[in-house]
């Protein structure tokens, strides 16, 4: 779909005084962004600091009309049912409470902060469709006399508004009305704001007071020239792997339009069929809410570009058969990591138009204390520029897991980062990029790591060095220090050949961190403290954590106290995983590849394995979910892969890689939506990913896999086009759906596990 213009196009009844001041920050959770209202604990789960959910329309496709008319009322709030109706909150530096206070709505400030949308009321659950007339208004009071900012705007990228205004208020009841007419491209998820900050030379608005509202009303004054709310693109009706194949791997593709009765493979070379065949054995999908039959064409190995048509008509995007189809994408996977590193320039030659200069070079104050510290370096965490070492030690894991259990990518020296060519795999230079930054984030005393180093809030839609708020290092946590102590001992094994003085300091780190665990067993998992907002990446269970970092440092040092802790712990109920959170299996998989007695250990790599065979068979499209499609859904289809090739080498079966291929599959174009999820590849790629970089530039950075669907609707973009959609077509490529359409490193790390896995 085409990306939202970033001009201010709004014709407004009476002359403005306009202005592109982004009108709402960004909410977090955990790796990735939000702004619902609701705390959500997903694979990225963090605590919102905004109050309360709206209602939104229904889904939206390409082929339907707005049908808005003259006299509909859009926004309709009077609060006379002694709620906020709807309405939430966004700070920024301010403070205030939303109440219903005698049937109106009422922020009762305490401090307006620095900045005008400081303190924030909004309202999200309506469109605004193109060329349409409306009317905005609302009734307002103060029990000081102050400025007020109201503007309807775009809720992502550069928040500008599409109308706005400003209004001075006092303790008489004024009538506030304007027109207007929305001359962008129809928005099916704005956002209504009120902004309620400081706003110099207007008003003393320093002292605490309240602010009211009442019959808050958007109404369509002109629909005549009305256009269509144009958000979904339709899904393919065939659909595979929109790369291609290698020669001999199977070959699969799901077909959806149960009319069609025959399918050919077609030669694009020629326009003749090479495979020919009839449909059958209809299932049912219930994560896609879709009848569905797979065609096999795995004998088709003759390098080429194919596509298969059936007879009703419809036919999927071309694909290539030959051998090397990953090598490319591979390649960008991981140079998206070393586009995201932090506290360094960036090489043109390897960034192109993300190439930048070093950013967030300045110290780190420790929070609470005057204490300042160098954490520069490391990988901006996601959308944002955040740096955290719970997602770090997982995405540097899946590095050094891809360096030993794949051949080529252990040999790779050509990638092309800056240090390419210098005799160590460039898998292992991009992870020891993080690993330095890690080893700064440890505390030099007590052996403690710190959680993670941001601003208090996150920065606007701008580039990296442009975010120049003071970082703020969080407290230290078990979660960050027992993943720390497990890549550290993990690292000093991978790296003792390359560099023993770089070992000899990770496992000291990795020894000191535990030091610190064993003293801390008992602590709470993570919080936000004070006004920071950005992610948590909270954990309250940490065994697994502590299982891990023992399996590593046992396999370090052979010191038999880390296997007694193994033994102990896997015997107890562990969270079982490869994600963020969840980080038993990594502890599991080295321990069965490197200690001989690991009985009880294969079997629970086994009972998970084989738990995602089950599940594969449920799913029409190859994924390995089980029809859960979360916050972050193709991670976990990432991970299935992963964890069904650690399978396959701990137990010799092949069969396992053939699942673990069609993981890779699903990402890359064999799913109900038709996308390929890696930016830059495919007939079908996400060009609007929810990445500051990305935005400001207007372009999509190549080879970040996108998060996918997410059948929750955790943003009001996905609520408002999304709603009654199956939870495995909950995607929509937006900027405006954090939910759906952002980027992490942690979410890349274990698709180039794949793709080195099946190069």
């Amino acid at each position: 779909m085409a990306k939202m213009r970033k001009v201010l196009a709004v014709t407004m009844a009476a002359a403005m005084t306009m202005s592109m001041l982004a009108g709402c920050g960004d909410k977090k959770t955990d790796g990735t962004e939000e702004q619902t209202v609701q705390s959500t604990e997903t694979e990225s789960g963090d605590v919102s600091t905004e109050t309360e959910e709206t209602e939104t329309s229904e889904a939206v496709t390409e082929a339907e009309n707005s049908q808005v008319t003259d006299g509909d009322v859009l926004v309709d709030l009077n609060f006379d049912d002694n709620d906020t109706d709807g309405c939430a909150t966004y700070f920024n530096g301010g403070q205030a409470e939303l109440l219903n206070e005698n049937g109106e709505l009422c922020l009762d400030v305490t401090s307006t902060g620095k900045l005008d949308y400081a303190n924030q009321i909004y309202y999200d659950g309506f469109a605004l469709n193109q060329d349409c007339v409306y009317e905005l208004s609302f009734d307002v009071h103060s029990t000081i006399e102050r400025a007020l900012q109201y503007r309807i705007q775009i809720n992502g990228g550069d928040y500008h508004a599409y109308v706005m205004d400003e209004a001075m208020v006092g303790t008489d009841t004024q009538h506030v009305s304007t027109q207007f007419t929305m001359s962008e491209e129809s928005d099916p998820a704005p956002r209504l704001c009120m902004n309620l900050g400081h706003f110099d030379g207007k008003g003393d608005d320093s002292t605490p007071h309240k602010i009211y509202f009442d019959n808050i009303k958007l109404t369509v004054v002109d629909a005549s020239k009305a256009q269509q709310v144009e958000t979904i693109p339709e899904p393919k009706i065939v659909n595979v792997n929109q790369l291609g194949y290698k020669k001999n791997a199977q070959k699969l593709a799901t077909i959806t339009n149960e009319s069609a009765k025959t399918f050919d493979v077609v030669d694009v070379a020629t326009g003749k069929s090479v495979k020919t065949g009839e449909l059958g054995d209809w299932h049912y999908d219930s994560g896609a809410d879709l009848r569905y039959t797979i065609v096999d064409f795995s004998d088709v190995n003759a390098e080429g570009t194919y596509k298969i048509t059936v007879d009703t008509g419809e036919e999927s995007y071309e694909f290539q058969v030959k051998d090397g189809i990953y090598d490319d994408i591979y390649k960008a996977s991981v140079l998206m990591l070393y586009d995201q590193r932090c506290g360094t320039a960036l090489d043109s030659a390897a960034a192109g138009d993300f190439a930048h200069e070093a950013c967030h070079t300045g110290q780190a104050i420790v929070y609470g204390s005057d204490v300042a510290k160098d954490v520069t370096g490391g990988w901006h965490d996601a959308g944002d520029y955040g740096r955290y070492v719970v997602p770090g030690a997982k995405a540097v894991q899946d590095l050094l897991l891809t360096y030993e259990d794949s051949a080529e990518a252990a040999k790779d020296d050509t990638i092309g980062i800056p240090e390419s060519g210098n005799g160590v795999p460039d898998i292992l230079d991009e992870a020891r990029y993080e690993l330095d930054w890690m080893l700064k984030m440890q505390d030099e005393n007590s052996g403690g790591v710190y959680h993670k180093v941001t601003g208090e809030v996150f920065p606007e839609t701008v580039l990296a060095v442009d975010e120049t708020a003071q970082m703020i290092l969080s407290p230290i946590s078990t979660a960050a220090t027992g993943d720390f102590a497990a890549v550290m001992a993990k690292a000093s094994v991978i790296y003792r050949d390359i560099d023993k003085d770089f070992a000899d300091t990770c496992l000291a780190a990795a020894q000191k961190a535990w030091k610190y665990l064993e003293e801390h067993e008992e602590d709470p998992g993570f919080t936000n403290v004070g006004d920071i907002v950005t992610g948590s990446y909270s954990d309250a269970r940490m065994t697994d954590e502590y299982l891990w970092a023992a399996a590593e440092l046992y396999i370090a040092t052979g010191d038999e106290s880390y296997n007694d802790y193994v033994k102990k712990t896997v015997k107890t109920s562990v969270k079982y995983g490869l994600g963020w959170a969840d980080v038993g299996y990594y502890a599991i998989y080295d321990y069965c590849m490197n200690v001989k007695d690991c009985e009880a250990e294969k079997a629970i790599l086994k009972e998970g394995a084989d738990e995602l065979v089950k599940n594969y068979g449920k799913c029409g499209f190859g994924s390995a979910t089980g029809g859960e499609y979360v916050w972050g859904s193709n991670m976990a289809v990432a991970n299935d892969g992963m964890l069904m090739l650690m399978a396959s080498k701990v137990f010799g079966d092949a069969s396992y890689v053939d699942y673990a291929a069609d993981q890779l599959n699903y990402l890359l174009g064999r799913n109900p939506v038709s996308y390929c999820y890696v930016t830059g590849y495919g007939s079908q790629t996400p060009e609007n990913p929810h990445h500051r970089p990305s935005e400001v530039l207007g372009k999509a950075m190549p080879g970040m896999l996108i998060g996918g669907a997410n059948g929750n609707l955790q943003d009001p973009y996905a609520k408002a086009v999304l709603a009654d959609m199956a939870p495995e077509k909950c995607y929509v490529d937006n900027a405006q759906s954090y939910s759906c359409n952002e980027v992490t490193i942690y979410w890349n790390s274990p698709l180039v596990y794949l793709l080195a896995a099946m190069k």
